[in-house]
């Protein structure tokens, strides 16, 4: 099985701690490289009352006001104060408490979409049939994760191990 190196992993993937403020924050990712991410991740971790909400996930695709949580089956929802902008080096979060709650210490995962990275985010609209979905990727996805956006459905997540047909559920 062949690999691509990745000679600047910063480029593509970075994590940021930070605190919460309550009030619109900016926040610059800490590596060396300058990353505008595509998907970010975030969950509280202690302190606050925001510290048991679940993982929120935004992406570029669907844009900033659009999330999920991975722990439940819920459909996407929309809310202008959680994340409201994927920035050039970083993200910058509204008022939302569980993504901001003020003294709340957060983690967030940022991933940029690229192929060289092997990560991409595809939406599409489905037809209740069996049928290919395009991708940006340059070779056959060895790892997928979906989720039906419009209703309550588990996150199916494939892998090549357990082969096709076979999913297991993420949330």
């Amino acid at each position: 099985m062949a690999y691509t190196a990745i000679d600047d992993p910063e480029a593509y993937f970075q994590v940021k701690l930070y605190t919460g403020t309550g009030s619109s924050l900016a926040l610059t990712l800490d590596g060396d490289t300058d990353m505008q991410p595509d998907l970010v991740i975030n969950k509280g971790r202690s302190g606050g009352s925001y510290s048991g909400e679940g993982h929120h996930v935004w992406d570029s695709v669907r844009g900033v006001t659009k999330y999920v949580y991975t722990q439940t089956t819920a459909a996407e929802d929309t809310d202008a104060e959680g994340l409201k902008s994927f920035d050039s080096d970083g993200f910058t979060l509204g008022t939302r408490g569980g993504s901001n709650g003020s003294s709340t210490l957060f983690v967030a995962w940022c991933w940029k979409e690229s192929a060289t990275a092997g990560f991409d985010i595809v939406t599409w609209t489905g037809n209740g049939s069996n049928r290919t979905i395009s991708h940006n990727l340059s070779a056959v996805p060895h790892f997928m994760i979906v989720k039906q956006r419009s209703a309550t459905r588990d996150w199916a997540t494939y892998t090549h191990a357990t082969g096709n047909g076979q999913y297991m559920n993420l949330n």
